[in-house]
């Protein structure tokens, strides 16, 4: 287990550093820099920019750029921002992660509160009513972007019913009284995985249903209740497992245009404002970010394939 684990943080390491090479060269492929655009918009002078270029480096050439930023991230320090008054990137990451969090905490409770018992009650109940009741819905949802779902509850929740401020992303995070306002956020963003999440389900209850051991437990006189979750779920958590890991780091990572539609003072909305801004620390750190959450929660996914199931076993 350890030397697995070992393993699997050396890749993430390696990884990461690829992660990093491509986004840096990706930025600066693209013609500018990142206060030449704003020397225009202002009317700054073309000295007062060569010499912000200086501060931060940006003069140097690029293998020399990198090499200071990878030692810097070898300390913990992502540098400074370039768009807002030299702020430590990691400060704007710490203060804009909580309602970015927040929201993915959420939605996630709803995928798995909502998702798993529709996928078994249409699997214990198919071909009824429920069963196509369940089916449909998850079909549609499925098939509808969560982008354009949230402009539908825009439209009818906050405009028509006048039930939620348009404005709703203001203040989110700060109090308990302001989670109402990730309420529609949290249903858009998490729609499309909670239906993938009951259609898997619902695939893998039915494959268990149907086994030896679910005859002889009724056969023994257990509950319905007891069959179904007790020997039933447990053993179709295996594939469920699979895609809950990647439906967490999603939802987590994935909310960029979420939050931009909303209006949440999410990292999401920053990253689009970095790029937008040409604000390498911003773009460099939030990507390396992302990376890093969806590495660590496939790696806990694997973690958890023993406690679900006794009879999988970690190459050691």
């Amino acid at each position: 287990m350890a030397r697995y684990v070992l393993g699997r943080l050396v890749q993430a390491a390696v990884t990461l550093f690829f992660v990093a090479l491509i986004t840096f060269a990706l930025m600066h492929a693209v013609p500018g820099g990142p206060f030449e655009a704003r020397s225009v918009e202002r009317g700054v002078s073309e000295d007062f920019v060569r010499q912000q270029e200086a501060y931060y480096g940006l003069d140097r050439p690029l293998p020399q750029q990198f090499g200071a930023f990878l030692g810097r991230l070898a300390r913990g320090d992502l540098g400074l921002s370039f768009a807002q008054s030299g702020r430590s990137v990691t400060d704007i990451m710490l203060e804009r992660m909580k309602p970015s969090l927040l929201l993915g905490v959420m939605s996630f409770a709803l995928v798995l509160g909502v998702g798993i018992p529709m996928g078994v009650v249409t699997a214990v109940r198919r071909n009824t009513g429920w069963d196509y009741l369940g089916l449909a819905a998850s079909t549609t949802l499925a098939a509808v972007p969560s982008f354009v779902l949230a402009f539908f509850m825009l439209l009818v929740f906050a405009v028509w019913l006048d039930w939620f401020d348009v404005r709703m992303g203001r203040g989110f995070g700060e109090s308990w009284g302001s989670l109402k306002n990730g309420i529609l956020p949290a249903v858009a963003l998490g729609a499309p995985s909670m239906a993938h999440l009951a259609r898997l389900t619902r695939g893998a209850m039915l494959e268990v249903l149907d086994m030896d051991y679910m005859r002889t437990a009724r056969a023994k006189g257990l509950s319905t209740h007891a069959v179904t979750l007790r020997h039933g779920l447990r053993n179709a958590l295996i594939p469920i497992l699979t895609l809950v890991g990647p439906i967490f780091a999603v939802l987590i990572t994935g909310s960029i245009i979420i939050e931009s539609i909303f209006g949440l003072p999410g990292i999401g909305s920053a990253f689009i404002t970095s790029v937008s801004q040409r604000d390498y620390g911003m773009i460099m750190g939030t990507t390396l970010m992302y990376a890093a959450v969806i590495m660590a929660v496939n790696l806990a996914v694997d973690l958890a394939y023993p406690l679900v199931d006794p009879r999988v076993r970690l190459a050691s």
